[in-house]
């Protein structure tokens, strides 16, 4: 190569450099414009023990950035925010860990029999739900200030509706209780309306003043009560395949009624619940397999994957005890101890070659737990 080519390559080398930075840069700037493109401004209100505040809004809108903000998950650039007194945050994706149902809700608070019974009560809870549970956490911190995140949307409308009049208006009813949710019934028990559109708040009042001044909110509540409809259609639909013969005494009762029959119609769908006791039968797990794989697959697969990921799991488990006795066999003498052939190849190893088999050892572990992982 020539002088000439070898300066040339130098060159185009160094503009690319350049470029890359250039490009770098800009694609950094333009993700920190559009993660600032959404802010919340202006938000002003006051909640005192007692209150109700429903926050109300289209998707994306801010209402779960507003809870995040007043407990401190968001930070902000201008403004402060002053809760007096404990507060305790409801999220909107239900979380339990591996145990009782009791020790779900005590979280490690001592145990209290009555207030236990009354949280009990409150939230329902007699078939160990995700967001029952989640509610009675909560409930049983007794906290000042409650901060909840849409919690009625995860269940459905009879269970909704008991946790909204024993919950939010009976067992809270002398709290501060900041509540974001989808459920226009509930909006006249609101002390306060707050609806937020685009990061602000669009109007702030009583239902009876939104409803009569903000345009907005009454094409959300329009909104909202269509999409009610729909689901009261769908559930309408699944209920008539159910039970043709009471679905057809229904329809001539809708024929000859107004809409109060379909109101009626769709409380009568949804609060239809059965409950069983005791253990599954063979037929629901036969059901459940034959829905995935079928039956002759199914019934084939699913053992021989257990059997598989169990055997990977303490191959795995053998294989660290195993990398750790290499370890203690490296870096330690051991006195009266009978040490093999593998070890004393692993003491004679020289510091490249001890790294490149750990470094084996590391990967191949790395491999199993991944392997286990991918079959879970």
């Amino acid at each position: 190569m020539y002088c000439w080519e070898s300066a040339i390559d130098k060159n185009i080398c160094h503009v690319r450099k350049r470029e890359i930075i250039q490009y770098a840069c800009r694609s950094i700037l333009d993700c920190i414009q559009l993660n600032a493109s959404f802010s919340l401004d202006s938000i002003v209100f006051n909640a005192h023990p007692g209150d109700l505040i429903c926050i109300v809004g289209p998707v994306g809108s801010g209402k779960s950035s507003l809870l995040q903000t007043l407990t401190g998950e968001i930070s902000f650039f201008d403004g402060h925010v002053r809760l007096h007194g404990s507060f305790c945050y409801v999220p909107q994706e239900s979380w339990i860990f591996s145990s009782t149902v009791k020790k779900n809700i005590l979280l490690g608070k001592g145990y209290d029999p009555q207030l236990f019974q009354r949280v009990v009560q409150a939230t329902a809870l007699d078939s160990g739900q995700k967001a029952r549970v989640n509610m009675a956490r909560a409930l049983y911190r007794n906290a000042d200030i409650y901060l909840l995140d849409d919690p009625l949307s995860a269940v459905d409308v009879k269970v909704a509706k008991h946790l909204f009049e024993k919950s939010i208006k009976g067992y809270l009813s002398e709290k501060t209780c900041i509540l974001v949710t989808h459920q226009i019934q509930y909006l006249q028990n609101a002390t306060k309306i707050i609806l937020l559109y685009n990061g602000e708040i669009a109007s702030l009042g009583t239902y009876n003043d939104l409803l009569a001044s903000s345009l907005l909110f009454y094409h959300l509540l329009d909104d909202m009560h269509q999409h009610e409809q729909e689901q009261s259609v769908d559930l309408h639909h699944e209920h008539e395949q159910e039970h043709p013969v009471d679905l057809c005494r229904q329809q001539s009762i809708i024929n000859s009624t107004s809409s109060e029959t379909e109101d009626e119609l769709f409380v009568l769908s949804t609060s239809v619940e059965t409950k069983q006791k005791g253990r599954l039968k063979w037929h629901v797990y036969a059901a459940y397999v034959r829905a995935g794989a079928g039956i002759v697959v199914g019934f084939l697969l699913v053992p021989l994957v257990l059997a598989v990921q169990q055997a990977v799991y303490i191959f795995s488990s053998w294989w660290l005890a195993a990398w750790n006795d290499d370890e203690s066999y490296r870096h330690q003498i051991f006195d009266n101890c009978t040490i093999g052939q593998q070890h004393n190849t692993i003491w004679s190893m020289t510091d490249a070659e001890w790294n490149n088999y750990r470094n084996r050892r590391f990967y191949i572990y790395w491999g199993l737990c991944t392997f286990c992982e991918l079959i879970l």
